[in-house]
């Protein structure tokens, strides 16, 4: 009989054990996720540039991005609802079609 109360009391000072929650790491998203710029086609110093994979190359002709807005050498945006932009220095377009002010960092 005893050596039942000890078995119980061993099975019940366990539960505690196994019932801690694992503390997830802060630290999920992987190194080159966090390394990735976005693609970009940017206007500076009157010349357009795209920048893929942080590499920065002149765009010597138009592109046609996935949701049929045209991104022109000469630095004119024309989206799909006809409307014409022409970028001034220090403004981008991404890959969605939008039209933003680009922050010129070194690492980029």
């Amino acid at each position: 009989m005893k050596n039942v109360y000890l078995t119980m009391i061993a099975v019940a000072l366990s539960f505690g054990a196994f019932a801690q929650d694992t503390i997830p790491t802060r630290d999920t998203v992987p190194t080159e996720q966090k390394t990735q710029k976005k693609d970009i086609y940017v206007m500076k110093d009157s010349k357009m540039w795209q920048i893929k994979a942080g590499q920065k190359s002149e765009l010597t002709e138009d592109v046609t991005l996935a949701n049929g807005t045209i991104v022109m050498a000469n630095g004119t945006v024309k989206s799909t609802d006809g409307q014409t932009t022409a970028l001034k220095n220090g403004q981008y377009v991404d890959l969605d079609g939008k039209i933003g002010e680009w922050k010129d960092d070194s690492a980029q």
